[in-house]
């Protein structure tokens, strides 16, 4: 395993958050992210706005890397699997049907978040859809964390926010880097899609900040 992975230990379990925006949990072959919302250029596009080109093809790339260095034998989604409903007619659907169908024999499962309820109409991907919430070990895995119940006192890892962190001295033109944001119950991923945006984690919000950075991943020491 590559050392710019960071390793957190969670009830007993040891975790890795890697700087591409994702955790895996070793011990089970799991690799977890969140919200890759696949399919919104082409949303954007039907609305006549200009939006970069081919952010599916290279997140697809980017998962498919993971899989590969982290040895995982599932795949798991939290929520916002799309962006928005997708033509099963569509581009989109004919590439991330072809790109469901190479990962065997990787298993994906998917959690439901909101955009996947909107997008409920039209292609549907040929996954293991898991519902509002995955409970394994002592994790509950869902979208987000408002309102999941935790039976047991589960920690929940969530995403929906795609949390970052303003770093840098100048006010107006900080960069805004994704960050996991653990506390003591919960840990929100951030985005794993590389065309979304994010809301702005504060040293007021409490809990801890762990930057994704191009090459590693490092605690962000607020103050």
């Amino acid at each position: 395993m590559s050392q710019d992975v960071l390793t957190r230990e969670i009830r007993g379990e040891t975790l890795l958050l890697h700087p591409e925006r994702a955790l895996s949990w070793p011990a089970h072959r799991l690799l977890v992210i969140a919200d890759t919302h696949f399919g919104k250029s082409s949303v954007f596009a039907r609305h006549g706005i200009a939006v970069p080109a081919g952010p599916d093809g290279l997140d697809r790339q980017r998962i498919n890397a993971l899989l590969h260095t982290t040895c995982s034998e599932r795949l798991l989604v939290l929520g916002d699997f799309l962006h928005g409903p997708v033509a099963s007619d569509s581009e989109v659907a004919l590439q991330l049907g072809e790109w469901v169908q190479a990962l065997r024999p990787v298993q994906l499962m998917l959690v439901t978040g909101n955009h996947d309820r909107t997008a409920a109409t039209g292609w549907h991907s040929a996954a293991d859809w898991e519902g509002d919430f995955l409970d394994e070990g002592p994790f509950r895995f869902t979208h987000q964390v408002a309102g999941a119940t935790r039976p047991g006192g589960s920690y929940v890892f969530c995403g929906h926010i795609h949390p970052v962190a303003a770093l840098g001295a100048f006010r107006k033109r900080r960069p805004r880097i994704p960050v996991f944001w653990e506390r003591p119950d919960s840990m929100v991923l951030p985005s794993f899609g590389l065309f979304t945006g994010g809301y702005r984690i504060r040293p007021d919000d409490g809990g801890r900040v762990f930057v994704a950075g191009p090459e590693c991943v490092v605690e962000l020491p607020w103050g």
